[in-house]
């Protein structure tokens, strides 16, 4: 069971295509996931979805779940190539509402933490930031990611921002 007190991480995620919270879930669903990948999922337009209370373990990060918050806006992606032939590229989709949503939910999470006594220094980073820094120089640079999610930099964003 996981406590409030274990959380170092808000990680920000994006879903890599535009499909509907069902077909979201029916993914989770097929890789045998219990909880979701994420608490939070923010639409397009700006709708936030609450999928998981931040107490609960969910599957967003592999080998960090039980230290972090995920937040994903939908999006993430486009297609370079045509529709019978797709070609997915990352690419910074936020909209204007998604990034009001993703600041309003980012703040939740750190408000949720303060109450239930969290006093760790939190960090805010995108999924891409937990891959592995081979060369060791403190840097997790474009050929060390494992993925290109949320496909902006989130670290740079969030921390100096918020």
């Amino acid at each position: 069971m996981r406590t409030a007190k274990g959380i170092k991480y808000i990680a920000i995620h994006c879903s890599a295509g535009f499909g509907t919270l069902d077909s979201i879930r029916a993914f989770w669903k097929s890789k045998g996931w219990r909880s979701p990948g994420y608490h939070i999922l923010i639409d397009t337009d700006g709708t936030i979805h609450y999928l998981l209370d931040f107490s609960k373990t969910s599957n967003g990060v592999l080998g960090f779940n039980l230290e972090t918050i995920n937040i994903c806006y939908k999006g993430g992606v486009e297609n370079i190539g045509t529709l019978r032939e797709p070609i997915w590229k990352a690419k910074d989709t936020r909209t204007e509402a998604q990034k009001a949503a993703l600041e309003t939910c980012i703040e939740e999470a750190k408000k949720w933490l303060q109450k239930n006594k969290n006093t760790n220094k939190i960090i805010i980073q995108g999924h891409r930031d937990f891959s592995p820094d081979k060369n060791k120089n403190g840097i997790i640079e474009s050929w060390e990611r494992i993925k290109e999610c949320p496909s902006f930099d989130a670290k740079k964003e969030y921390n100096e921002k918020i």
